[in-house]
């Protein structure tokens, strides 16, 4: 698999990682408090490094005496693991404080899997404080760079330095990967219609028959977000398909604060699992949970495929319906998992759930369902191929000509109604991206054109071009 290079930032608790990891990201993912250990599972996201992408993974601090917090063990572990799988460490360390006898500690096993290590000083926050650095070359490292993650000091050398430390296969890989978000920024921009100049030429295009090509993109892992409300088997269900237990699971409530990223390869498949915080009522969120919550937001905006995991015993509630609806304002494919029919034990159990289920998601009556008992790993395999399935149509083209072919078609069958006293008319049309399909269509009044319309016309080019399980975006602009 072509991937992104891994940069994997450690250190001993409260030095400030995740402070240093939002500032590299340029937002607010990790969760940040004063609390020990509150950086409990490997926290992943794609970073932007000055025109490079790359996976940046937070960690959990490391602590061998597991003295700092209850999951103190836990969260080592995890950091080791990161450590295994990074190409550019960024070791962080606390400028005030000086080098401890925990930092030795991490600086002795950094050395153990002789990869590249940065060491970043941080919270040097005045240009008279950078005489600290010094005392930090005795861990041993090379590259030693004093950073404030508060104050934005040093961030454009740590960039630029672990650029430079990455392979140069995996550094061209990064530029690529930067050069495909700018195409899909570019597209964005199209359809919000920030782009008038493009808009204008895409039009005049159409009008002389020309196709429009979407850029071909390699075959990449497909991102899957596991999202539910709490204690509904998450976790569980991430632990059985990957086959370790890569996240930590206890019988503190809880336990899931972050979205996590884990990559898994089943045969020729490769999956980006993203397991979440069980996302529960805004009146509910408290604290660190509510930057879970806002995590878990997150994590179906980067997802391909959205499971919306749900209890079998417990049905289906208006809390999953909410889930499911912002998963449909992004447009994402659903697949609804049914999870722990193992304890489903009587026909009118089963009959119960169907009918719940028609019932809470009948604006999604195309959404694929799988009943799974993630526990017992049954069910599993039928998943897979579901997410697949919808992956599929998810990453579908169509070619211009042919959607136009079909938009007179239907055009001739029914015409919008009439706006204003004026005919309104649908002139041509084209997708203009994958992810989710967008099809971008041209009218005299696209303001005239009715929800009823709409729906018509998304439920009828869904059904012509093989988009029967998800959903598609359609835009109208004016000619």
């Amino acid at each position: 698999m072509k991937r992104l290079p891994v940069v994997a930032i450690v250190g001993r608790p409260n030095v400030g990682k995740s402070s240093l990891f939002n500032r590299l990201l340029g937002r607010k993912v990790a969760i940040i408090d004063d609390t020990s250990g509150v950086t409990r599972d490997r926290v992943v996201q794609e970073a932007n490094l000055d025109g490079y992408r790359v996976l940046l993974v937070d960690t959990g601090g490391v602590d061998t005496t597991g003295r700092s917090h209850e999951f103190a063990k836990e969260t080592t572990e995890q950091a080791k693991r990161a450590m295994e799988e990074a190409d550019v460490i960024v070791f962080v360390v606390d400028g005030k404080e000086g080098v401890t006898p925990l930092d030795e500690e991490v600086a002795r096993i950094l050395r153990r899997w002789k990869k590249p290590v940065i060491v970043a000083v941080n919270k040097v926050d005045e240009p008279f404080m950078e005489d600290l650095i010094y005392e930090f070359y005795r861990l041993g490292f090379d590259e030693v760079i004093p950073v404030s993650a508060i104050h934005k000091i040093g961030i454009p050398t740590l960039k630029e330095k672990v650029v430079e430390k990455l392979p140069e296969e995996l550094r061209e890989r990064a530029r690529e990967e930067f050069l495909k978000t700018e195409r899909e920024r570019k597209a964005e921009e199209l359809i919000s219609g920030e782009d008038v100049e493009g808009l204008r030429e895409l039009s005049e295009s159409l009008e002389r028959g020309e196709e429009y090509e979407i850029a071909e993109e390699e075959r990449e892992p497909i991102r899957v977000a596991i999202i539910g409300r709490p204690n509904v088997g998450k976790s569980t269900l991430l632990n059985a398909l990957v086959g370790e237990e890569r996240v930590i699971v206890s019988d503190v409530p809880g336990t899931t604060r972050d979205a996590i990223d884990t990559y898994v390869k089943l045969g020729e498949d490769e999956f980006i699992f993203i397991d979440t915080a069980g996302i529960r009522r805004r009146g509910k969120i408290k604290d660190i949970e509510y930057y879970s919550y806002l995590r878990s937001l997150d994590a179906i905006d980067r997802a391909d495929v959205v499971i919306l995991l749900i209890d079998a015993e417990e049905g289906p509630t208006e809390r999953d319906a909410k889930i499911a609806g912002i998963a449909l304002e992004k447009f994402k494919p659903i697949v609804i998992a049914v999870n722990k029919v193992d304890r489903l034990k009587s026909q009118s159990d089963w009959e119960r759930i169907h009918r719940e289920l028609d019932l809470t998601f009948d604006f999604i009556p195309y959404a694929p369902r799988v009943f799974i008992s993630a526990k017992e790993k049954k069910g599993l395999d039928e998943l897979i191929k579901q997410i697949k399935d919808v992956y599929r149509q998810y990453t579908k083209k169509v070619r211009t000509g042919e959607f136009n072919r079909a938009l007179r078609e239907l055009m001739s069958v029914h015409q919008p109604p009439v706006y204003k006293n004026k005919i309104v008319k649908i002139y041509y049309g084209t997708q203009v991206k994958t992810k989710p399909p967008t099809f971008l269509l041209f009218s005299n009044y696209p303001e005239g054109i009715p929800k009823s319309f709409r729906r018509f016309l998304e439920n009828r080019l869904r059904e012509k071009f093989g988009f029967s399980k998800i959903p598609i975006r359609i835009v109208f602009k004016k000619r």
